[in-house]
């Protein structure tokens, strides 16, 4: 069976990755930078598990992974709703429907095939990779997910393979806000700078 652990582990690199500054969702700046330089990593998180679905004809296996992993994503209380549904719509096409009556250990009689199984995986892989660190809620509900899927060691190597194209996908990413820490810090130097100069001025007055 695959260690429940891998999706929290590749999301702890991810977010390792990203300057501390840049952490939180609530920023104006942020969201801006997102919406504007992050399209390229959603897009291939979206084009990804669009793939995965376009091969399972059973709705309700897609129906019940939504659900699922909108309720994990419900758990982080410190990112905006908006934008939990913004961008879960974004990369899933579903709306942002938390539905806790829909028990994870359910999914083991729903989803049966290794197609099924590896899409399910990788939704909730690429969501959390999307939104960043995992609390100790979600990481208790991804352990309880993953072990439902019972997914075997032929799969584990596959998906294994799928994180870690996506982590060299997120790598540009990270570069880029990489760069825009700098650019905020700059910019601040710059105010502070501004700010001592007017004040110096004004002291002479």
């Amino acid at each position: 069976m695959i260690d429940p652990d891998i999706i929290k582990e590749t999301v702890t690199r991810l977010w390792n990755a990203i300057p501390q500054d840049l952490r939180d969702w609530t920023k104006s700046e942020i969201l801006n930078f997102i919406q504007k330089q992050a399209p390229n990593f959603f897009n291939f998180c979206k084009s990804k598990l669009s793939a995965f679905w376009s091969r399972i004809t059973n709705r309700e296996v897609k129906s019940n992974v939504d659900t699922a992993t909108a309720n994990v994503l419900s758990l982080n209380d410190d990112i905006p709703d908006n934008v939990k549904k913004t961008i879960f719509k974004q990369i899933t096409g579903s709306e942002y429907h938390p539905d806790f009556n829909v028990k994870t250990q359910g999914l083991t009689d729903i989803i049966q095939t290794d197609e099924e199984k590896k899409a399910a995986a990788m939704q909730m892989a690429y969501i959390m990779a999307v939104f960043g660190k995992i609390n100790q809620k979600q990481e208790a509900m991804i352990s309880e997910y993953m072990t439902s899927l019972r997914i075997t060691e032929e799969l584990k190597k596959d998906i294994t393979n799928e994180l870690q194209e996506a982590e060299r996908e997120f790598a540009k990413f990270a570069e880029d806000l990489q760069r825009l820490d700098n650019e905020f810090k700059r910019t601040a130097t710059e105010t502070q700078k501004a700010k001592k100069e007017a004040n110096d001025i004004i002291d002479l007055i």
